[in-house]
């Protein structure tokens, strides 16, 4: 439990959900295939966590009955986060390579701008694929697989899993656990969509300054989760395989 809900929280950094779920909340709006994003994000979310945290512990791969497995398991996760870490601080790009521009770049997705609203619907981004036409979303069933697709486990989510899979929690906190990781994974697609539900009025300015934040810093937020977390997860699996 120590490490599971940051490491989540870390998985849920995810620019890619944020762009895609701002352009069905964009010009023209779509509620429906927002929901439909989000159903399809969830339901490989959850599944995948169930099915990971019964594979661990049906497999014996945990902290009280093998420690030495467990203890492999850490250090290569602990490893693959320290390269995740390592791979995205080399590819950061310079603040000022950005330019004068950047807040009409990919990441300003959020179609609620004077800018896009300008140029049309078809001159916003479109990770779904260019053939939905100009002001129209593609179909309820596309967009579902879309947000399966997207979001199938990453890493630090697998990593999360592994931590809860070695605890000695009952079932059921578990379980709420397991929920808890699932909800963080998808921070980026729950907060526009409940922005979207609670403040219509403002929800444009709100998530063109969050995704503007997240334009700057969130690479550098993921580098430092990433890091702490192989960290932690590499000198617990040493330190289990010393035991």
């Amino acid at each position: 439990m120590s490490s599971a809900l940051p490491l989540a929280l870390a998985a849920g950094i995810y620019p890619l959900g944020l762009a895609i779920v701002l352009r069905y909340l964009g010009e023209p709006a779509s509620m429906r295939h927002a929901y439909a994003y989000l159903a399809g994000t969830a339901t490989v979310t959850f599944v995948a966590g169930v099915a990971i945290l019964l594979t661990l512990r049906g497999s014996g791969l945990t902290e009280r009955k093998h420690p030495t497995p467990s203890g492999g398991i850490q250090v290569f996760l602990g490893v693959g986060l320290l390269v995740v870490a390592v791979f995205l601080a080399r590819r950061r790009k310079p603040a000022a390579a950005d330019g004068p521009d950047a807040a009409d770049g990919p990441d300003a997705a959020g179609a609620y701008s004077p800018s896009d609203k300008a140029a049309g619907p078809d001159q916003t981004d479109k990770p779904d694929g260019a053939n939905a036409g100009p002001g129209r979303h593609p179909g309820l069933g596309r967009v579902y697989l879309l947000g399966v697709v997207t979001y199938l486990p990453s890493l630090l989510y697998v990593s999360a899993i592994r931590d809860l899979a070695n605890t000695d929690m009952s079932d059921s906190a578990t379980a709420l656990l397991l929920v808890l990781c699932g909800v963080l994974v998808l921070q980026m697609v729950e907060l526009p969509i409940i922005l979207r539900l609670t403040a219509p009025r403002h929800t444009g300015a709100i998530l063109a300054a969050y995704n503007g934040w997240m334009h700057r810093h969130g690479r550098d937020l993921v580098v430092l989760l990433a890091a702490a977390g192989g960290v932690y997860v590499l000198i617990s699996g040493v330190t289990t395989l010393v035991d």
